[in-house]
């Protein structure tokens, strides 16, 4: 079929014009697309993440290649409170074949005054073949109290002042 009419062929060549950069920025987006999820896992807990304000807590990162190719030069790094201490074992690792997951262990440890309550915290990972990918998980803060230690301190000397008191009375008679 020939088209005769020039303004039908102008407006084919603008149509032209128009959609065939847009398709080649589609095709350039989707291999840039990231094929990388993070996952943070606890050891007691699925999905709740509890740490102890001043000392290390141990948790794990999971990193899945869910595209089809092989994702090179990924490096980790994470978003933090003020003061807090992010350590992974591994934080650069050189690739990932599709399909495939790594596992790293993550040290999370927050500053000792920390506040009892949820603070985030985002896992983020960069690659060659991707821009940017996050993972923000809720950390819940458990705070030490030394109430329990005083209270178990009162008991104890209640207790030895009812034996004291018994043993001294028991000796009068």
């Amino acid at each position: 079929m020939r088209i005769k009419s020039k303004a039908c062929r102008l407006f084919l060549l603008v149509v032209l014009l128009i959609t065939v950069p847009l398709f080649s920025q589609l095709s350039l987006a989707q291999e840039r697309e990231a094929g990388l999820t993070l996952t943070l896992l606890s050891s007691r807990y699925s999905y709740h993440y509890e740490v102890t304000n001043g000392k290390g807590n141990s948790f794990y990162l999971e990193l899945r290649n869910t595209s089809d190719k092989t994702i090179t030069n990924i490096r980790l790094s994470s978003d933090k409170p003020t003061d807090w201490i992010i350590d992974f074992s591994l934080e650069e690792i050189d690739h990932l074949s599709p399909g495939n997951f790594q596992t790293i262990d993550v040290n999370i440890k927050p500053a000792p005054k920390a506040i009892k309550r949820e603070h985030r915290v985002t896992f983020i990972a960069e690659a060659n073949e991707m821009l940017r990918v996050e993972s923000t998980s809720w950390v819940t803060v458990k705070t030490t109290s030394p109430w329990p230690w005083i209270g178990a301190g009162i008991v104890l000397v209640i207790i030895a002042a009812f034996i004291f008191i018994f043993m001294h009375f028991d000796r009068q008679k």
